[in-house]
């Protein structure tokens, strides 16, 4: 199978660890202890499809194209964005490529967050996928790299959204 084209949001400091280690791997220090079970449960489902995480989180991508907007609602802009974030644009090998439903996931963590019974499977919605794939793979190696651009920092009130991030 040919490689799938990924995009990620990653901090300044991660890009630099992968730069210098080559490799990165999803870290519970970076999980808010809010999500822990949710991404217990990610690791979990990528685990019966076949894609070992080796107990770690998993790393988060997106196929398809990614604006500026799309940084701005994952990542608040005046609290996280500032700190320094670039995307990076990867081929990853497709077997270790997990699809997700970023609407599916988002209705599991408001039915943890309200301790409602909830479960979850990556290809288990019926939902379209509008805008870019979610994805979840167990790690990202350096060499997979094609890309990488940093997103501002501030003057978010001048910037066009809709451009490429």
């Amino acid at each position: 199978m040919p490689p799938v084209l990924l995009r990620s949001f990653q901090r300044l400091t991660r890009v630099a660890q992968l730069e210098a280690e080559g490799m990165l791997v999803g870290d519970w220090d970076h999980v808010p202890p809010a999500h822990r079970d949710a991404y217990r449960a990610m690791a979990a489902a990528m685990s019966r499809a076949g894609v070992d995480t080796a107990g770690r989180p998993p790393m988060w991508a997106w196929r398809g194209p990614l604006r500026l907007l799309d940084a701005a609602l994952l990542l608040n802009p005046e609290h996280e964005l500032s700190t320094g974030y670039a995307t990076v644009e990867f081929a990853a090998p497709a077997e270790l490529v997990v699809a997700s439903d970023y609407g599916a996931w988002n209705d599991f963590l408001e039915a943890l967050f309200l301790g409602e019974p909830a479960s979850w499977e990556p290809a288990a919605s019926s939902r379209s996928v509008r805008g870019p794939e979610q994805v979840c793979l167990p790690f990202l190696r350096a060499e997979w790299v094609r890309d990488m651009r940093s997103l501002p920092r501030t003057g978010w009130d001048e910037l066009d959204w809709s451009l490429p991030a």
